[in-house]
């Protein structure tokens, strides 16, 4: 419990609870529809890139897969 022993504090309480009115006011704004609150975020996070104001990590992109490998003695697997 003295992990989440910040949660606890009314201060944070009080943070938690304006995120959650945020959030909801936004899933209100896309009527509650998760491709259009989904957009919206993307959105968002596009003009928050754009206005250099913030700095984001980017994922690492995907590695590629090796090429399936061919049996040498031409009998399929079990």
């Amino acid at each position: 419990m003295e992990k989440y022993s910040h949660l606890l504090n009314p201060e944070m309480n009080e943070v938690v609870k304006e995120v959650r009115e945020m959030r909801m006011k936004i899933s209100e704004k896309c009527g509650h529809d998760l491709n259009r609150l989904l957009a919206y975020y993307q959105k968002v996070g596009e003009e928050m890139r754009k206005s250099g104001k913030y700095k984001f990590h980017d994922p690492e992109p995907p590695a590629e897969k090796p090429a399936p490998t061919k049996s040498t003695r031409g009998e399929a697997a079990d």
